[in-house]
């Protein structure tokens, strides 16, 4: 029987021997080649290739011809042992990192597995913040902020600071998202890019009057 290499073109002489050995894949004999190609693809009893011989009567069911899955089989292969490799030396702080969390995202698209939230407090603006004292003497917070991250990022705590008139701090207090956001928001508060979301604290009346304050968003 004949084939033809499908890189070369170069005529191929093989036997049903070869063929099943290598269940229909075999190796260019041109040494400049040696490409490796399914030899089904082009045979023949004759060295013209004009009579295409059926395949079945000597490849049982079970020795089917492959459908060259090896790039996607390298791919995941190649990127499981990255993934391995950056998790030894990077550990918990690897999704967090801008640069190899898109690369994390598609390996996990792959596995079906699940990234943690992103965080990253740097990449969230303050648009603007009020601290109001309303007629009843509570205290009332709130700021407008935006997700610049690339990526959808999990709301902060947030660190508010009470200040006297002497600048000083008299009160401090970590807020969670679920102590700022409106109750009907659903777990687990995550800000997609470049939204903006508002925020809001009712505080009782503290004892000493307010000069002041400041506040931060912590991981």
């Amino acid at each position: 029987m004949f084939t033809r290499c499908t890189e070369c073109r170069t005529l191929q002489k093989v036997t049903t021997e070869q063929l099943r050995a290598g269940h229909g894949m075999v190796r260019c004999k041109k040494k400049k080649c040696l490409a490796l190609f399914n030899a089904l693809e082009s045979i023949s009893d004759t060295d013209n290739l004009e009579t295409p011989i059926a395949t079945t009567s000597w490849l049982s069911p079970q020795e089917k011809a492959p459908e060259k899955p090896y790039w996607l089989i390298g791919s995941l292969i190649g990127l499981t042992v990255l993934f391995a490799q950056l998790s030894y030396f990077e550990g918990l702080a690897l999704p967090q990192n801008p640069t190899f969390r898109p690369w994390l995202e598609k390996f996990c698209g792959y596995l079906t597995c699940q990234l943690p939230a992103y965080r990253n407090t740097k990449e969230l603006t303050v648009l603007q913040g009020a601290l109001t004292t309303q007629t009843d003497e509570s205290v009332a917070f709130s700021a407008v902020i935006s997700n610049q991250a690339a990526f959808e990022q999990a709301y902060p705590k947030l660190k508010l600071t009470l200040l006297d008139y002497a600048g000083l701090p008299f009160s401090q207090r970590v807020f969670q998202p679920y102590d700022y956001l409106p109750k009907e928001s659903a777990a687990p508060f995550l800000l997609l890019p470049d939204a903006t979301s508002e925020i809001s604290l009712s505080l009782a009346a503290p004892k000493t009057k307010i000069g002041g304050y400041t506040f931060e968003f912590t991981d």
